[in-house]
């Protein structure tokens, strides 16, 4: 059979024989039924009556994902702005946690935001892209953990919040929700550093959040020290919250209410489409999505994250990632590329020593290629860079496999196509 796997803005096809092909796993897509905007309507009219209540006469700020995230903002954005008519003034936050603030689609989802409220006839509109270094910030305390909450001036602006995010699986914060557009999203890089050192901790994992409706699954410190983040930034004041689930451009799943309600919500529509139990193979194929999840290294490492148990120890993985912006931006490189690059032993035991943002993804990649046999890479990283991170580069992705089921003819392989959407779990 062939498989066609995400990469960049492309696709890249394997031909295996069926015998060896154990799964092919892909995000959730969704049912092809009815009108999405009229769905989108009703799924905010459920709630767009008490909503509108609260914020009547009121200061909205609105926290909305950066250009970082591949979801369908642009469609959402009219239904947004017509339930936020009744407040006296509305500013919109771009919650880019320790992301480079000023970019091409930060400045597009600024442009759609000014469309949108132009439309919806907003008065008294401000947008602002948060700069975790530039901006000004306002000291709320400090979590149970010792965090320091230190967030965004804009914030104290207002007397309640609505926050539009993407649901997803996430690999240390449990699920990618309305709570990270708090912290990180509207925190001082301080605050980012002493949360994200506690991504080190195993318990910070995929599928467990503070409000997962499964009570088993709350064990989570990194995103518990981010709920009582928000909750010192919140100050009381209401938080209400898109949240949907995307596949790309098309929205698939929404809902609006009360935060702690909806993410709740999605957290169990997230796990039932796509947290997988599968048996663990002895070869695995990740694309994490094609643009923009494979824009660079340290975007696209999450797939490998999100997907590890789903190799055995010895094993291997074939990485399609095409980076075409290389590493990651420039404030990632010395505490991710450059300290991945030294030996496996030391890069973990350093960091444990020694935490500093962005460091978690070097350590947690040190863990995985530490207990596996290798990981290939296909991108249009250079190759000296690749072998410098202790991943093994390949121009012809066809001739991996073909190595693989030469070398042992029974193999089977795992093959996961938007991987940064998808979490695997060893049955």
């Amino acid at each position: 059979m062939r498989v066609d796997l995400h990469y960049g803005t492309g696709v890249v096809g394997l031909r295996v024989p069926d015998r060896n092909v154990q799964e092919v796993i892909r995000p959730w897509q969704g049912e092809q039924t009815g009108d999405a905007t009229a769905s989108l309507r009703e799924t905010m009219d459920g709630q767009a009556g008490a909503f509108r209540d609260v914020i009547a006469g009121k200061r909205v700020c609105v926290l909305v994902d950066d250009g970082t995230r591949d979801e369908p903002l642009g469609y959402v954005l009219p239904h947004l702005c017509d339930v936020l008519r009744p407040a006296a003034s509305v500013q919109f936050l771009i919650c880019t946690g320790t992301h480079t603030a000023e970019t091409p689609k930060n400045e597009q989802i600024r442009r759609e935001i000014e469309e949108a409220s132009r439309d919806a006839g907003l008065t008294v509109v401000r947008i602002h892209t948060h700069d975790c270094q530039a901006d000004t910030f306002i000291d709320v305390g400090r979590t149970s953990r010792g965090t320091q909450v230190l967030v965004n001036a804009f914030a104290e602006e207002t007397d309640a919040f609505l926050v539009v995010a993407d649901v997803k699986v996430h690999y240390f914060a449990g699920y990618s929700n309305p709570v990270k557009n708090f912290v990180p999203g509207i925190s001082a890089f301080r605050t980012v550093e002493q949360n994200h050192s506690l991504a080190l901790l195993d318990e910070s994992t995929h599928g467990a959040h503070p409000w997962h409706p499964n009570r088993e699954r709350r064990n989570n410190p990194l995103a518990a020290d981010m709920v009582e983040g928000m909750d010192r930034i919140a100050k009381g004041r209401p938080i209400y919250a898109l949240v949907m689930l995307s596949a790309g451009a098309r929205l698939i799943w929404a809902r609006f209410g009360p935060v702690q309600d909806v993410s709740a919500e999605s957290f169990a529509v997230t796990d039932e489409r796509n947290i997988q139990a599968v048996a663990p193979a002895s070869h695995l194929v990740v694309s994490p999505g094609g643009r923009s999840n494979d824009e660079d290294l340290y975007i696209a490492q999450r797939a490998l994250e999100l997907n590890r148990a789903a190799v055995t120890d010895g094993g291997e993985i074939l990485f399609l990632a095409a980076c075409p912006n290389g590493i990651g931006e420039p404030q990632t490189v010395a505490n991710f590329y450059d300290r991945l690059t030294a030996p496996i032993d030391e890069v973990i035991e350093s960091i444990r020593q020694d935490y500093v943002l962005y460091s978690h993804k070097p350590y947690k990649f040190a863990v995985l290629i530490r207990r596996l046999r290798r990981i290939w890479m296909h991108t249009q990283i250079a190759d000296p860079l690749v072998e410098a991170a202790h991943l093994h580069p390949t121009h012809d992705p066809q001739a991996v496999v073909d190595g693989w089921l030469a070398e042992q003819p029974d193999a089977k392989i795992i093959f996961i196509d938007g991987a940064n959407k998808v979490a695997l779990r060893a049955t």
